[in-house]
């Protein structure tokens, strides 16, 4: 039975799954390179392999929207939570592209599940804390993000196999949350259908958030897994430094979310998104045509800048704006968030395998200024 935690020590428990998140994830992202040299792998299909995460989660978020509802927030979490630590290493142990595709379709609906309930217990415990935590625990995603990259470039850099890499992490990780167990929250209410992501379309008047969101995620999801094949293909760096570029990416993100409440406080949300954005479609660009290393990270940490805030902000703007409900109109927003974070990874795959990876990133330009071209649909309404 779980014991009745204190608020502080509630939330550092969460604060531990999301990080656990974060990190495992950044951990297979670190390792996609090695995977595909040992399966010779084009980008097409590498980019078909990656859209098995898209289907599992896919499958697994509306089950586990209705789970957390049933069975409540932390068992799911504690569920999942292990799960996705066991299968951490299994598409490290893949022997060709079906049993790639195979094993990512379990890891993304265990990623998918756990995503769902970790969200949906934090909502919990901002709830019993009585102010806002949710873009703390994100920028905790972040962290999880950046140390699992880090770590993963020192694993590639001496040579080790991804095989050990991911069991050793997964190993650390699933002892992160049986030991955050003890702390989590008890579910003292029971959640509504509408507290947690599920599918749901948004309402007209809120198309141009949803565009926003959609575009961000999408950005966000390309970056997980094409970021190190782009340094690590087209610029010929090495592995160890490919698995970088994720690590600068999430570290301004991680910077920006910590930051962010204080941020939107002081800037227009609209001018914000609109001028890290710009800046972000310029940078990138012009690191894709000039093919430097140093300026590819660079235009990665702007790309992290100008996505981290785009979550709480679009949130907070639904929320207000729906007719039916807050809830369902986050969940609207949600589900177009995780349908772009999940389906960049094949597209720009698709993409790079009918032209190059270097043309495909250029997608990620035309995203950024999407979301600087829509985003005054973020300003408060009079």
């Amino acid at each position: 039975m779980a014991l009745r935690s204190p608020p502080a020590a509630a939330h550092a428990a969460v604060a531990a799954v999301f990080f656990v998140n974060g990190f495992g994830f950044a951990s297979w992202v670190s390792r996609i390179p090695a995977v595909r040299e040992a399966l010779a792998l084009t980008e097409g299909q590498l980019g078909t392999a990656l859209f098995a995460i898209a289907a599992g989660a896919l499958v697994a978020f509306p089950l586990a929207g209705r789970g957390t509802v049933m069975r409540g927030a932390r068992v799911l979490t504690l569920a999942s939570g292990v799960a996705y630590c066991l299968v951490l290493p299994g598409p490290a142990f893949a022997g060709g592209l079906l049993m790639l595709a195979l094993s990512l379709f379990v890891f993304g609906a265990a990623n998918g599940a756990m995503d769902v309930s970790m969200n949906a217990l934090g909502v919990e415990v901002e709830t019993s804390i009585g102010k806002p935590i949710m873009s703390s625990l994100h920028g905790m995603w972040s962290a999880g993000g950046l140390g699992g990259a880090v770590v993963g470039g020192l694993f590639a850099k001496y040579g080790v196999a991804p095989q050990v890499h991911l069991s050793v992490i997964a190993l650390l990780l699933i002892t992160t949350v049986i030991t955050a167990r003890r702390w989590l929250p008890t579910n003292r209410v029971r959640l509504s259908t509408d507290s947690v992501p599920h599918f749901a379309r948004p309402e007209a008047g809120m198309m141009g958030l949803g565009a926003i969101i959609f575009c961000s995620f999408l950005i966000e999801g390309a970056m997980a897994d094409w970021s190190a094949v782009l340094l690590r293909d087209s610029l010929n760096t090495t592995e160890a430094v490919a698995a970088l570029g994720y690590a600068v990416f999430s570290l301004t993100m991680m910077s920006m979310r910590f930051a962010g409440d204080r941020i939107v406080t002081r800037w227009d949300a609209g001018a914000l998104l609109r001028v890290t954005n710009g800046i972000a479609a310029l940078t990138f660009a012009v690191a894709l045509w000039m093919q430097h290393v140093g300026l590819t990270m660079l235009a990665f940490g702007l790309i992290g800048v100008g996505t981290a805030t785009v979550a709480p902000l679009v949130f907070r703007a639904a929320a207000r704006r729906a007719r039916a409900s807050p809830g369902q109109g986050i969940a609207a927003m949600a589900t177009l968030g995780y349908s772009g974070f999940l389906v960049g990874p094949p597209l720009v795959g698709w993409f790079a395998e009918a032209s190059s990876l270097r043309i495909a990133s250029g997608l990620l330009v035309l995203l950024a200024l999407a979301i600087a071209a829509f985003a005054h649909h973020v300003r408060e309404k009079g």
